[in-house]
């Protein structure tokens, strides 16, 4: 039997600009975005959401033979005005895992480091992003350094986010991602303890069924990748650890 194993997309804005040029911090242009999406039809690959590679990779879910899920960070308006267009030509969906207390507004996080700020959908704009299939997922309710605060602060920022993102939305908020992909050694617990069936991380990696459903890696998708880099990044970086052993006479 095949070992399960699902790509997971990672983005965060697409098609995003500043004063009319592309914004390079984390951001892919839609001319990108699209050629990798038209890259991932063509392979026969087909889209499911977060929460459906988690339940899959867990056994409680038969998922398709090559399937990946996309998923975007904070919740960007551009990624409704861009994303949402494209993958809907190629019968995709994502997810989008939202800062409920930010919703509306815009990434004030960011400012505070210096990096450039835009603004985030409304309720609104997720409620219409789940009418066409897409999950809406949870990134806390103030976007926080998760690995420096005290339990029963993470615990409420956990618990509070998926209250009113399920409120809001009108269904089930099953799946977390960790703000700057931070945690500590009580934090996976903590979200399994909130009611989360799975969350995922900034670690580099294809998630598989031995991977822990709390510290599911992610392909980090940058501006700078186009198609070629997203194809290594898919097919032959997994293998790289693999291929040192042999290089070095270990694994045969």
């Amino acid at each position: 039997m095949t070992t399960p194993r699902v790509p997971i997309l990672m983005y965060h804005k697409v098609g995003a600009t500043i004063d009319g040029s592309p914004d390079p911090f984390i951001n892919v242009s839609s001319i990108s975005f699209e050629r990798q999406m038209l890259l991932m039809s063509r392979l026969g690959y087909v889209t499911v959401t977060f929460a459906e590679a988690v339940a899959g990779l867990k056994g409680q879910l038969k998922l398709p033979r090559r399937c990946f899920a996309v998923t975007f960070d904070d919740g960007y308006c551009c990624v409704g005005e861009h994303a949402l267009p494209i993958l809907s030509k190629f019968g995709f969906s994502g997810t989008v895992f939202a800062v409920s207390g930010a919703v509306g507004r815009e990434n004030a996080w960011d400012h505070a480091n210096g990096k450039p700020v835009h603004p985030l959908m409304s309720w609104d704009q997720l409620k219409k992003l789940r009418s066409s299939g897409w999950e809406i997922g949870c990134h806390t309710k103030t976007h926080p350094r998760m690995d420096g605060i005290e339990d029963k602060v993470a615990l409420a920022e956990l618990i509070e986010s998926k209250a009113l993102v399920e409120e809001r939305i009108g269904g089930s908020a099953q799946t977390f991602c960790y703000p700057y992909g931070l945690f500590n050694k009580q934090t996976p617990a903590l979200v399994e303890a909130a009611g989360y069936t799975g969350a995922c991380t900034t670690r580099s990696g294809i998630a598989s069924d031995s991977s822990n459903a709390f510290l599911l890696p992610r392909v980090k998708v940058s501006h700078s990748d186009g198609v070629a880099g997203l194809l290594y990044k898919l097919n032959l970086r997994p293998m790289l650890p693999t291929l040192r052993k042999r290089r070095h006479g270990v694994g045969f």
